[in-house]
């Protein structure tokens, strides 16, 4: 691998120092590159195999560039800065251990209570929170589930993990 210092190319160290100092990621680096050639002054220009070159360079040690967090399209955050979303729309009525499998096929998992519970106090455009029937929530005992919001967000009650009810998935941002 090449450094700034050790390429033999004119305008080779100007282009490397800047691109390093802008801590340019290498996927950017690469799309130009596949693009031909770039320009980093009006005088000179740069061939794809340099570029790449130098985003070897700078992605070695550049420190990774982190995107924010954010929850999927169909999820909102429990509550505003949270790190946690929950699903806009339930998810339909099945028993506890069906519930907790589709969620956690999708790489999610079922709400906790609390979860549950912060996104129906904080999120009211989250749908069909209450007034339509219990949603299944994480926490279950010896075949006997929690469940909440027939009434309200504070309304809970527990069952047997057998019987369907609605239930939505929760996720940590990402």
């Amino acid at each position: 691998m090449r450094s700034g210092a050790e390429t033999d190319y004119d305008g080779g160290v100007a282009l490397f120092d800047k691109l390093h100092a802008m801590r340019v990621g290498s996927a950017m680096l690469v799309l130009a590159a596949a693009c031909g050639r770039i320009g980093y002054d009006e005088r000179r220009s740069v061939d794809a195999a340099t570029v790449v070159d130098v985003a070897m360079a700078i992605t070695s040690d550049a420190p990774p560039i982190d995107a924010p967090a954010v929850c999927p399209v169909d999820a909102l955050e429990i509550a505003p800065g949270s790190t946690v979303c929950i699903e806009i729309t339930q998810r339909g009525s099945d028993p506890w251990t069906t519930a907790k499998s589709i969620c956690e096929g999708l790489g999610r998992r079922l709400c906790a209570d609390a979860e549950w519970l912060a996104g129906c106090t904080n999120q009211p455009t989250l749908m069909n929170m209450v007034g339509d029937d219990y949603e299944w929530v994480a926490e279950e005992a010896a075949g006997i589930a929690q469940k909440r919001g027939a009434s309200s967000c504070d309304d809970s009650s527990s069952h047997a993990v057998v019987d369907p009810y609605g239930y939505r998935c929760c996720v940590d941002k990402n």
